[in-house]
């Protein structure tokens, strides 16, 4: 993620792209051994089954990473850096990486369609092709090289996660938690390759059918399929990304003995039962089961709902009626009479914006937790359609999670926010500017504490 700042030239990467999905195109309607639809040639490059969907979501995640950065820089500046610990990669050199993945997902399906038009050829090239795929996606992310493949950036993201993989023995700093929270929204991504690792073995053992006969591949991964899903194995992958966030909370709780670490902690907890509610769900199908599966979602679901608005984004606040004016609290102390948005919003100054973001955040909440744990078949365009909702919903997470950080910890630091008085409104300008220097900047007085 950290590297020096600069503005990649990005247009051979574009060129080749556009010459790359021209030539797919082509030779697939110019196919006469293997002629397809479009819908079937989609299939083929972003849904089919697990070996398909998780270079689409590293290529969304890292395209979207780069949006999240863009709209950070031009309403927070230099604050985005100061939060997040280091000197940022320029979004379009992120952007640029994307585009280089996705010509590689490119190159790896034409490498496919050019070989499927062979006559004669059985050894399984679409199943090779996205096995292959997902290993070149692992290896340009391993590379130890800091000069190839955006290198610095790659690097610093590597570390994070391996940091974040054997908490709560690593550091957790705020850019350690973004990235483990990004994580937790690639739960099904683990899921899915764990499917990829059960069942493309016992394809590749089956050789020809009892007959003699060539069987596709398809057919073999749905005969394999529900062995693979009914597993402990998959509920674990699953469940992996929540452990990772929630020993970070504990280590966090280790080191501050700050309450609101422990109920960060529970909330990460709450994706356990529903993991195994949906591993019951599928294993001994039953009408409690699924009413214990909706009961869990419901549960988590709503407690992450509710820490999003009120503690990752610090929207909401309590306020106690004093006189004409009225002093918000960060907890529920006091005499809570009225709830307000808080100020300043840097983002956006829409009100309606942000209780829009709210709806859309809740909907999608809800959406996601009952089709990942177990609400849609773990094969098609409707698992990838969900989670590359959740991908969009982690991304605007991440937009204004970062805004409450810049606002708690630049603006106000050492816990100084305090809300605005209620019956007083300023406008955008009368805000102290983010472009002055952080020591030049006047601390509010120490009134209320600051929601992290």
């Amino acid at each position: 993620m950290h590297t020096s700042r600069r503005q990649p030239n990005a247009y051979i990467t574009v060129a080749a792209a556009t010459a790359l999905v021209v030539t797919l195109i082509s030779l697939v309607y110019s196919s006469h051994l293997h002629p397809m639809t479009v819908y079937k040639v989609l299939a083929n490059l972003l849904w089919k089954n697990a070996t398909v969907r998780p270079p689409i979501l590293l290529i969304a995640i890292v395209a979207g990473w780069a949006w999240v950065v863009g709209v950070c820089r031009r309403r927070l500046g230099a604050d985005l850096e100061h939060v997040l610990g280091g000197t940022l990669q320029h979004h379009l050199s992120t952007f640029h990486a994307a585009l280089v993945l996705f010509c590689v997902l490119l190159s790896a399906h034409l490498m496919h369609f050019m070989a499927s038009n062979v006559p004669g050829v059985t050894w399984r090239l679409w199943l090779v092709a996205n096995l292959g795929l997902n290993g070149i996606f692992f290896i340009l992310g391993l590379l130890p090289c800091s000069g190839l493949f955006f290198g610095p950036s790659r690097l610093s993201l590597l570390r994070a996660v391996w940091e974040s993989i054997i908490a709560p023995f690593g550091p957790v700093t705020f850019w350690h938690v973004i990235v483990a929270d990004y994580m937790t929204s690639l739960a099904n991504a683990f899921s899915d390759l764990q499917l990829a690792a059960c069942i493309s073995p016992h394809i590749f053992r089956s050789g020809l059918g009892s007959d003699g006969i060539y069987v596709r591949s398809t057919e073999l991964w749905h005969d394999f399929y529900l062995t693979c899903a009914d597993s402990y194995a998959n509920a674990i992958g699953l469940a992996l990304p929540f452990w990772i966030r929630l020993m970070q909370c504990l280590k966090v709780y280790s080191t501050t003995r700050e309450g609101k670490n422990l109920w960060n902690a529970l909330k990460y907890s709450t994706a356990f039962p529903l993991v195994y509610a949906g591993y019951l769900r599928r294993h001994e199908p039953s009408h409690f089961h699924d009413q214990c599966f909706v009961a869990a979602a419901v549960v988590q679901s709503t407690y992450c709902f509710i820490w999003d608005v009120h503690m990752d984004w610090g929207l909401f606040w309590l306020a106690e009626l004093r006189g004409d004016s009225a002093e918000g609290y960060a907890c529920c102390g006091g005499k809570p009479v009225v709830a307000r948005i808080r100020e300043p919003l840097l983002i956006s100054q829409s009100v309606l914006a942000h209780l829009a973001l709210c709806a859309f955040n809740l909907a999608l909440r809800f959406i996601w937790a009952l089709s990942v744990f177990g609400g849609v078949p773990g094969r098609g365009a409707g698992m990838l359609f969900f989670e590359l909702v959740e991908i969009l919903r982690r991304t605007v997470w991440a937009v204004f999670r970062i805004e409450w950080e810049v606002i708690a910890k630049v603006i106000y630091p050492s816990g100084t926010y305090k809300p605005v008085n209620m019956n007083t409104r300023r406008g955008a300008g009368e805000w102290q500017s983010l472009d002055r220097p952080l020591q030049q900047r006047e601390a509010p007085p120490p009134i209320g504490r600051v929601l992290e």
